[in-house]
């Protein structure tokens, strides 16, 4: 006897793969959202934080001041965070950029959500030959484009110019300021 098998799938077969797909893509779809945001803070965050230790560094090893801001126009620190980032050697503390050769490195303007700056009365960070913070104790926080405080990543400025990143001291999954307060956006 002989038998032949029919190879191939069914109409039935493939629609029921296609709705298995459609349910797996749909299930996906939320997370997959959240690892892509969750990658653009770490990414934004990351590169401030080795921006700021950084200018430590410099500061200490060049034996002078260095000045971390955004530039104006006129090449003085200005209040402007979501653009460029410059940092600088200032040895005469002019908080401006009088030189093109006193600079130590860029960092670009921020690609998705906003940087939110907040010190007792500056708009920059200063690091003294020793290490230690010149300008205020300050913070800075990366905030998502819908402003969601869960997503958010916050930056500590400690007075020995150490920089932390600020995590959830209280479990609600909103990162802490160094007073214990939630950040907002």
């Amino acid at each position: 006897m002989n038998v032949k098998y029919q190879t191939g799938i069914t109409l039935v077969e493939f629609l029921i793969t296609l709705v298995i797909i459609s349910l797996l893509l749909a299930l996906s779809g939320p997370s997959y959202n959240s690892l892509v945001n969750a990658s653009k803070r770490d990414a934004e965050v990351n590169d401030l934080l080795a921006f700021m230790v950084m200018a430590r560094h410099e500061s200490i090893m060049s034996g002078e001041i260095v000045t971390l801001c955004p530039l104006n126009t006129k090449k003085e620190c200005g209040r402007d965070w979501n653009g460029e980032l410059h940092l600088f050697k200032d040895p005469e503390n002019k908080r401006a950029l009088s030189n093109d050769r006193q600079v130590i490195r860029t960092l670009p303007a921020t690609s998705t959500g906003k940087r939110v700056v907040r010190s007792l009365s500056r708009s920059y960070f200063q690091y003294r030959p020793n290490g230690m913070i010149l300008s205020d104790l300050g913070n800075i926080t990366w905030c998502p484009e819908n402003e969601d405080p869960k997503m958010a990543g916050h930056i500590i400025v400690s007075r020995g110019g150490r920089v932390r990143l600020a995590t959830d001291l209280d479990g609600d999954q909103i990162p802490n300021r160094a007073n214990g307060k939630n950040v907002d956006c």
